[in-house]
């Protein structure tokens, strides 16, 4: 089984196929989606010698993260998914993280204004994702005393964290971490491919402004 795999929730574009949830082919780039996940996708199907009937499904990671680049990400695999008639898999941005460390663990990313997205993860189940300031969520952290890993994706609160050594911080999220997180998440198919969006947990700036 072979399944293209799509992240562009942060500043890298990846695009992955795996078979049998291995790894067959990378291309990872510090650019923007719009102008290259195209010529990606092909370049990583024509490494393959196959085309794109030759997947069994689609995957893309569909939040949190860059408003605009989740937005190319989701559409391009909808897009895909629906002319190729193949299930769609959403991968959440914080179920990646998770799954590149050991549990228990926190995963959070800027949500801006100072706030925060958030999960905790342990070993049978997790918190639902969140969105919080980031005082009330480390709070939270400081206060669980089985917590093994604080994963952030991004740095933008690594000074919050000085001095522990379990904080680590990811400027994109693994294809080990996104294959990872594959396995676990379920697919989409018909009329749900077409009315999947991005995972906003707040509106973007703009919304928030023009419901002033």
């Amino acid at each position: 089984m072979r399944t293209l795999v799509l992240d562009t929730s942060g500043p890298f574009t990846t695009v992955l196929i795996t078979e049998d949830y291995q790894l067959s082919t990378s291309h990872i780039l510090r650019d923007r989606p719009a102008e290259h996940l195209h010529e990606q996708i092909h370049a990583s199907l024509e490494n393959l010698c196959i085309t794109p009937q030759d997947l069994s499904q689609i995957a893309v990671v569909i939040g949190p993260g860059s408003w605009t680049g989740l937005n190319i990400g989701v559409t391009a695999a909808k897009t895909l998914a629906q002319i190729l008639e193949t299930p769609l898999i959403p991968i959440y941005t914080l179920d990646a993280l998770a799954a590149s460390c050991a549990k228990p663990s926190w995963t959070l990313m800027n949500a801006g204004r100072n706030q925060c997205y958030y999960a905790r993860y342990s070993t049978s189940d997790s918190q639902e994702m969140a969105v919080d300031p980031i005082d009330t969520v480390i709070q939270q952290i400081l206060a669980d005393s089985n917590s093994v890993y604080v994963v952030e994706y991004g740095d933008t609160f690594k000074e919050r964290f000085t001095g522990n050594d379990k904080y680590l911080s990811m400027d994109r999220l693994p294809p080990e971490a996104l294959i990872a997180a594959l396995k676990t998440s379920g697919s989409i198919e018909g009329a749900d491919i077409k009315s999947l969006t991005p995972a906003y947990l707040q509106p973007s700036h703009v919304e928030q402004d023009a419901s002033h």
